[in-house]
């Protein structure tokens, strides 16, 4: 793999004739500012910040189309491992249910009251392995949050004949695909999945015995490795989507994003979860398809439906390897500054849109130092420090729901088949219908799209997820219309907001990145969502298991003695109530911050290391001071003699957001 040089002093043109760009600087620039002020003169008082106008909503060209349905099969591949990743939970709160009744049932075995002593000490017990356990395992997404680290390798470093995008994404994906055939057994053999059946029959000592032998450290450093691959791909796709699609439809891509991962999540969580089942598998599966029962099986095993969705991902990888050719990168006639190019355009009628899709194809020319360089400027912006607050922090008022209320529901019985068949009736289709029905309404503005949602998941949501556990806790018939009815709207309403501040968030992104480092800029800021998403799972898990008191156990060889707390035997909804007050305290604090950084200019989410021309201000470095100033004089011309004052109407419109002061947000 070789890396694309910077930039260069000299070029040739299309005829081979050396051009000396410094030279040809201070002699043309005069000719193209004068046709280009009254263009951007009017493009600058006409430009939005919304991402989407009324023409973005219209059908898009039959290439974009295509294009949209490989970024959503991309999109399908990063789920799938998410998803199974998210089975992983429900298997070791299955396992230790089985493991629970097997000690309660030995326990009454031998004397009633000592038993239900001992059972009410092992569930204790069961409950505080589950939460730790799954704090442990939710570290297994951290990649997601960390590769900021490599994204500028990926935008810069490939093979030129095999395409910038695919020179990641097939190898890749072809390395996951492998490791997901090649280590199916080894995920099986870690959790100790097999001697669930022994634990059954043997009672109390053999339910310690396999619960030591789940080796859930080594389940994450499988699924860590799992969700680097899939971290690395997400960097190429986006990028890819940046070109991929026609500057006018660059602003679906997140819908994309979002229907891709949902099929995905949908494909390997679900559809695990269903097959897995042994109770679904017996009633429904095997009398559909004529097989013989089996009472301590589902109808796949997680070996076997990691095989068969590793050899799916290796057979997609090799489709789009043979078939998908990328963009070929036009030559350049001179270095990164365009001034040669400009000439043509000075006159026409291409926009500067235009210019942008040329430079966008050329991110890579500014090389790997400088795009570490520029990532660390555009992080020190202020508007993206804000950004930052915001996405780090906005996820812990609402973890519980996100990473727990299932997980208690299953402890409460709800079964996995049903846990299954709400992803296919009401999560997956909420997550596709939804972003679309969002960009007619909120189109204009995501973040207040974003903020509507987030005043929901903090203050409804929770109530839903606490009636729904109530009835599944007092043991009410699971065929009622009422227990459906809590359980449906718990679901449906989470899955609602969720979509809705996914897709606000990401097109928000998309209408923000700068296009010379487009790739890595988007990564900068989806690695800081995700990072706000990672951190709370193992949070609050760690603080449930901390919580839970302990029953104390009358067993000889092993006593234990009883810890009480004042919040009752489940803490759930203690830290429930701590955590909404909490986010209402959220939005009452940042939300007006969310409001601010909805209106701040383009100027306040770019960084003053390239000019409006692409020019990097080292490059003139050593120059003589009369080509300096015609250079700065020329681009004081181009944008009409309005640069200062829009650099200060941006840095008026941060010192307002620092101030807490709101100012019109109307071009001045």
């Amino acid at each position: 793999m070789k890396r694309r040089p910077s930039s260069m002093t000299q070029n040739k043109d299309h005829h081979g004739t050396h051009v000396d760009v410094r030279g040809a600087k201070s002699k043309i620039i005069g000719l193209i500012s004068g046709s280009v002020v009254s263009r951007r003169e009017k493009q600058s008082t006409a430009k939005i910040d919304n991402p989407l106008s009324s023409d973005d909503l219209a059908p898009p060209p039959p290439s974009d189309r295509l294009n949209y349905a490989l970024l959503i099969v991309l999109y399908t591949l990063q789920g799938i491992p998410m998803g199974l990743s998210a089975s992983i939970p429900f298997l070791l709160q299955e396992k230790i249910q089985k493991m629970t009744a097997a000690s309660a049932a030995a326990a009454a075995g031998t004397d009633v009251a000592m038993g239900a002593t001992a059972a009410s000490a092992v569930a204790a017990e069961a409950a505080r392995a589950s939460y730790n356990a799954n704090a442990i395992f939710a570290l297994c997404s951290w990649p997601f949050s960390l590769k900021l680290l490599w994204a500028p390798i990926v935008d810069a470093v490939y093979f030129k004949r095999f395409g910038r995008r695919k020179s990641w994404l097939v190898p890749i994906q072809t390395l996951a695909g492998l490791i997901m055939v090649g280590g199916s057994d080894f995920v099986e053999r870690q959790l100790g999945l097999g001697n669930v059946a022994a634990v059954t029959e043997s009672g109390v000592d053999a339910a310690a015995a396999a619960a030591a032998s789940m080796n859930v450290r080594g389940v994450t450093a499988f699924f860590f490795v799992l969700y680097f691959l899939m971290a690395t791909q997400d960097i190429a796709v986006d990028g890819w989507a940046l070109t991929m699609l026609s500057k006018k439809n660059r602003g679906r891509g997140p819908i994309c994003n979002s229907i891709g991962q949902n099929i995905g999540y949908f494909l390997s969580f679900v559809g695990f979860l269903a097959l897995n089942d042994v109770e679904s598998a017996n009633t429904l599966w095997r009398p559909l398809l004529r097989l013989p029962q089996n009472p301590n099986k589902g109808l796949v095993s997680l070996k076997g439906f990691l095989r068969f969705m590793g050899s799916f991902m290796l057979v997609t990888t090799a489709v789009v390897a043979i078939f998908k050719r990328e963009i070929k990168e036009p030559p350049k006639v001179v270095d990164s500054n365009n001034i040669i190019a400009k000439i043509g355009r000075a006159n026409s009628n291409v926009s500067d849109e235009d210019e942008d899709d040329d430079n966008e194809l050329d991110a890579s020319e500014i090389g790997l130092r400088e795009t570490y360089h520029r990532l660390w400027a555009v992080s020190q912006l202020p508007a993206v420090r804000w950004l930052f607050i915001v996405l780090v922090s906005y996820r812990l008022p609402v973890a519980l729901s996100d990473n727990v209320k299932f997980l208690k529901a299953v402890e409460y019985g709800l079964s996995k088949s049903t846990t299954a068949i709400l992803s296919p009736t009401i999560i997956l289709p909420l997550g596709i219908l939804v972003p679309l029905v969002a960009s007619k309404i909120w189109h204009m503005a995501p973040l207040t799209q974003f903020m509507r949602a987030y005043e929901w998941r903090v203050t409804i949501i929770p109530l839903l997820d606490i009636l729904m556990l109530r009835i599944l806790k007092s043991g009410q018939p699971h065929n009622t219309s009422f227990f459906w009815g809590a359980v449906i709207a718990s679901t449906a309403g989470q899955a609602i907001c969720n979509s809705l501040q996914f897709n606000a968030q990401m097109t928000f992104f998309a209408s923000r990145v700068d296009p010379a480092i487009g790739g890595s800029y988007m990564t900068l800021l989806n690695t800081m969502a995700n990072l706000g998403g990672t951190w709370p799972a193992s949070f609050v898990m760690k603080l449930l298991g901390w919580m839970t008191p302990t029953v104390a156990s009358t067993s000889a060889e092993s006593p234990t003695k009883a810890s009480s707390s004042w919040f009752g035997e489940d803490p759930y909804e203690f830290v429930q109530t701590i955590l909404s007050v909490l986010g209402i305290a959220w939005i009452i604090v940042l939300g007006p911050v969310v409001r601010r950084l909805a209106v701040l200019p383009d100027d306040s989410w770019r960084t003053q290391l390239l000019d409006d021309d692409g020019d990097d201000d080292k490059i003139t470095k050593g120059g003589k001071k009369a080509e300096k100033s015609s250079k700065l004089s020329s681009v004081a011309r181009k944008r009409g003699g309005a640069s200062k004052p829009r650099m200060s109407a941006g840095t008026k419109r941060i010192n307002a957001m620092e101030s807490g002061g709101v100012e019109d947000t109307k071009t001045k």
